[in-house]
């Protein structure tokens, strides 16, 4: 369930569709992942799910994986 919605995030803050994202994402493979993104990123995050992201988190906060398991210890 949250993978989806994360999915979704990121598909939107990117403007891509979910299908259109690599199944490994990271900057390296998602187009536009630069550090403004990034912060686009963490405040759709923080919009979605209405948690709070500590500001030193956000440089790990670059994979699929790390921003479920955040969103989940958060939540």
């Amino acid at each position: 369930m949250i993978e989806g919605r994360v999915r979704q995030v990121i598909a939107s803050v990117f403007s891509l569709s979910p299908d259109e994202l690599p199944a490994r994402m990271e900057p390296d493979t998602v187009p536009g992942w630069n550090s403004l993104r990034q912060v686009q990123l963490v405040l759709a995050l923080r919009q979605e799910f209405d948690v709070e992201i500590d500001p030193s988190t956000i440089p790990e906060l670059i994979t699929e994986q790390a921003i479920v398991e955040y969103v989940q210890d958060a939540a």
